[in-house]
């Protein structure tokens, strides 16, 4: 079968090659997905240029003993997708063969994937796989995010890229608990559909230009949380509107650049400062017992029913026409997710 794999990391472009591996064979208590559909997110290029939260899993294609000298341990890449059950495993108690499921693993940019039985979503009827390959990060990662601040009704958020995915799914989200949006954005263009949802779009080409703005919104007085998912000067200007006593959240590295956190914020306003990263949430939320990540993921789906947006695609690529997929989804600039099919 066809997976993208790297051998080490470094960039996407240069290190992620096509190549052909078994098939794998369902254990006890997993099913063999036949995936068709997967997106490129940013924490996919993150895993592959070796700046994600866990390391690579490299292993070998195939048994030690018959694998060439120079073919080496290979890491597939990709964390979400969608596909049609395959296949059960022994004693397997799951969605049957032919079962419309979206997936949360490592490994998805390859054409069939064996996971634990639990791990799969089943896909309801009306729900197309562009959208079903999107299901498991981003809109988990805009539930829980809201979530985590607990802001009252009325509460003021401030949202880097905002037009991005998650940005969208957050704005929604936020307008259904009464918030007041920020959303803040580099193109213009943005700014008419963010204003439709509800949100006050603020144009902002620079750190600069973003302070400027949010006074201008605020009165000076500031937003009562923020949530980054750009870093460096952004999320450092985005960080000084938050009023004293406030909340700061980074979830994103899309500048690549060190978030500065003027120890100042933390001392003389009372800032509190954290991070957010969708696997260790989800690990907390199973640690607490009670099918917390089932009703999450039920959250999820009747979200998706009632109108949530982010799951637009810009273009839909084969595995074998990576190359073009990853220039296009490094481009940027646009709406809509790359979408890496067959």
């Amino acid at each position: 079968m066809r997976a993208l794999a790297f051998a080490r990391h470094g960039d996407p472009a240069r290190v992620l090659r096509q190549v052909d591996i078994p098939v794998p064979e369902p254990g006890p208590g997993d099913v063999r997905v036949r995936l068709t559909t997967r997106p490129v997110n940013p924490s996919d290029l993150l895993s592959v240029q070796g700046r994600y939260g866990r390391p690579a899993r490299f292993a070998p294609r195939g048994s030690t003993s018959t694998r060439p000298k120079d073919d080496p341990a290979l890491a597939i890449a990709g964390f979400e997708g969608a596909g049609l059950v395959d296949a059960l495993g022994p004693r397997t108690v799951g969605p049957p063969p032919g079962a419309r499921v979206a997936v949360a693993a490592d490994g998805t940019w390859q054409e069939y994937l064996c996971v634990p039985a639990t791990d799969v979503l089943p896909l309801g009827e009306g729900v197309s796989p562009d959208t079903g390959c999107q299901l498991t990060v981003n809109p988990p990662t805009a539930h829980l995010l809201l979530e985590d601040l607990a802001l009252g009704e009325g509460g003021t958020v401030l949202l880097t890229a905002g037009s991005s995915a998650v940005g969208r799914m957050l704005v929604w989200l936020a307008g259904r608990r009464g918030l007041r949006r920020l959303a803040a954005v580099r193109r213009a263009d943005a700014c008419p559909g963010l204003r439709r949802s509800g949100a006050l779009p603020l144009h902002a080409r620079t750190a600069a230009e973003l302070s400027a703005r949010v006074g201008e919104a605020t009165g000076g007085h500031g937003v009562d949380a923020a949530l980054d998912a750009v870093g460096g000067s952004v999320g450092g200007a985005a960080l000084a509107c938050v009023r004293p006593g406030g909340r700061f959240v980074s979830y994103g590295l899309l500048s690549g650049d060190p978030l500065p956190v003027p120890p100042g914020e933390l001392i003389f306003r009372g800032i509190r400062v954290s991070g957010f990263w969708l696997p260790e949430r989800l690990e907390e939320l199973d640690r607490t017992g009670a099918d917390a990540v089932g009703r999450l993921r039920d959250d999820v789906r009747g979200a998706v029913v009632a109108g949530l947006p982010g799951f637009e695609v810009a273009a839909h690529y084969d595995l074998g026409e990576h190359p073009r997929a990853l220039e296009h989804a490094l481009r940027g600039g646009g709406t809509g997710k790359v979408l890496l099919t067959g």
